[in-house]
């Protein structure tokens, strides 16, 4: 009898230490790992000309939003950010580059702001057009490409297709570039797997006319900056101002900085670049 009970005590006693093993195993691989913080990077757009003082401007920035037809490629090389290409998508901005001319019988419609056509993108004439830019920037050095004008997609949802299409053409060709688009919301829950970030015009502050800039919806930015973080994108926050340290700027600077994400402030019309801190005029 005193033989049985030493017996089932000793098993007991075998079975509390396995299983005292097996929950400190089990509990120590369930605990989650120190999440990596992702550092914004520090971008600017600016869509003016390429000369020496505005290489040493750029390289103050980790990445660089430029238009590629106002950069030859030993201007490129200067250039120590990650080079991202300006692309327009949605409207007809007659930028040479590649092989094709822009295709004339696309126009759908008119942006009086901008003071160009607005595209038929699911048109095959435009696509090929955008895929022949796509791979001349990135032949001349640039490593990555940001499509604009894709909000036209609000305007005539028919082209939405076509979005996608060229999208999903431009990351399947080059799966390692950096893909972005200028808004265009209502379509990232369709290519969020697909492009990296999003490049938010009109974060706090928007141009309402040629040199005219005014405040925009700052509600809807917030709600939107937490959509497009939910997909786990970048956003980066662009605003405009009249001048460095403005109310204009100020405003853009607060929303971006309560909103987690990175920002550049600009003029109106990106012609001229300043420096992101105010401790540097």
């Amino acid at each position: 009898m005193n033989k049985l009970i030493s017996l089932l005590l000793l098993t007991l006693f075998l079975v509390s230490i396995v299983s005292a093993y097996i929950y400190l195993k089990v509990s120590n691989e369930a605990k989650p790992t120190q999440s990596v913080k992702v550092i914004e990077p520090k971008f600017a757009v600016y869509y003016g000309c390429i000369n020496s003082t505005i290489i040493q401007v750029l390289n103050n920035f980790s990445w660089v939003i430029i238009d590629p037809t106002q950069v030859n490629s030993s201007q490129l090389n200067q250039i120590k950010a990650v080079k991202i290409a300006y692309i327009d998508l949605g409207e007809l901005a007659n930028m040479s580059l590649g092989n094709l001319t822009p295709p004339t019988n696309v126009t759908i419609g008119y942006d009086q702001l901008w003071d160009q056509y607005i595209v038929n993108i699911s048109s095959p004439s435009w696509q090929k057009y955008i895929e022949s830019q796509v791979t001349t920037v990135i032949s001349m050095g640039f490593q990555g490409v940001m499509f604009d004008d894709v909000d036209v997609v609000e305007q005539y949802p028919f082209v939405t297709q076509g979005i996608i299409s060229i999208i999903n053409w431009t990351r399947s060709h080059y799966p390692n570039i950096i893909i972005g688009i200028n808004r265009g919301f209502s379509l990232v829950e369709n290519i969020s797997k697909m492009i990296n970030f999003v490049l938010f015009e009109d974060y706090g502050t928007q141009v309402v006319s040629p040199g005219q800039i005014f405040f925009s919806n700052s509600s809807f930015v917030i709600q939107e900056t937490k959509l497009l973080k939910s997909y786990n994108l970048t956003v980066l926050a662009l605003g405009y101002a009249n001048y460095p340290g403005d109310i204009y700027w100020n405003t853009v600077k607060s929303l971006a900085a309560s909103e987690g994400v990175s920002s550049f402030v600009g003029n109106w019309n990106l012609s001229v670049i300043w420096l992101q801190n105010l401790s540097d005029y």
